[in-house]
């Protein structure tokens, strides 16, 4: 069964953010903390072709959950903005295991090529612990 998600823009890419349960990490947007329910940064992607997203089927979401989102685009997409940069300040400088964790568990490692060109570069990654090069866009 696929996820259901929220579609938001931030530099031009749009991301789908799943809504989740269960959820143990800090790089949420809660909707029901006391369940641990939220929008999962951690598992975001970039939704490179808009035929990717399925527009026929109308999403169940939970009256709690809807609640909890009302009026709160900006402060979702300033989540979401703050994740990515936390994933690319963790790539960069992956000297810690908290570090380590966040990049290996984020979704965000398929998408690389889309994040970091925003920033004028691309990074190629070849693993964590072996060498990492980065080329000129």
């Amino acid at each position: 069964m696929p996820y259901v998600q929220l579609l938001i823009s931030v530099n031009a890419m749009d991301f789908a953010i799943p809504f989740r349960s269960n959820i143990t990490h800090p790089y949420v947007y809660w909707t029901d903390k006391e369940n641990r329910c939220g929008l999962d940064f951690s598992k975001s992607v970039v939704i490179e072709k808009a035929t990717y997203i399925d527009t026929e089927k109308k999403p169940y979401i939970r009256p709690l959950e809807r609640k909890a989102l009302f009026g709160k685009e900006w402060e979702v997409k300033s989540g979401l903005i703050t994740y990515i940069e936390k994933y690319k300040s963790a790539k960069l400088s992956p000297n810690k295991h908290s570090k380590i964790l966040l990049c290996r568990y984020s979704t965000l490692q398929y998408f690389e090529k889309h994040i970091f060109q925003s920033d004028g570069y691309q990074r190629i990654c070849t693993g964590f612990g072996e060498a990492e090069s980065e080329i000129a866009k």
